[in-house]
């Protein structure tokens, strides 16, 4: 059995320097195994959040943990995301992968430090 992870980055702000970069773009692991997408960033902004949205086939992206300059580690059950301002990126990890964590990952940078005012920015193209 075998698990995809599909990537994609979007920004809700309005400078053109502010950029996210996400890699890989897909990945495929095996059930049981972890994965780690990372989601490299340039802004212009002091304090932002990074929100990361997990979307399933045909359905909305759904929140799925949010890092930020005031709290740069998250853990959520198998889920957990750690910001590094010294490399610009923020990873996102997966342990003890599922079938039903086949999805789109998503990572939106918002000069918002709140994800729920964060949340209202989700415009995303996904791939």
């Amino acid at each position: 059995m075998w698990t995809v992870l599909k990537c994609c980055s979007g920004f809700a702000g309005h400078a053109q320097k502010d950029t996210m970069l996400q890699f890989p773009e897909e990945t495929t692991i095996q059930v049981g195994y972890n994965a780690t997408l990372h989601c490299n960033f340039s802004t212009s902004f002091s304090t932002f959040s990074v929100i990361w949205y997990q979307q399933h086939l045909n359905q909305s992206p759904q929140f799925l943990l949010w890092v930020s300059t005031y709290k740069f580690r998250e853990d959520s059950g198998r889920f957990s995301s750690v910001l590094s301002m010294e490399n610009s990126q923020v990873l996102l990890h997966l342990q003890d992968a599922k079938l039903q964590d086949s999805a789109v990952y998503l990572c939106a940078l918002s000069p918002h430090w709140c994800p729920q005012l964060a949340a209202l920015y989700r415009k995303v193209q996904v791939l």
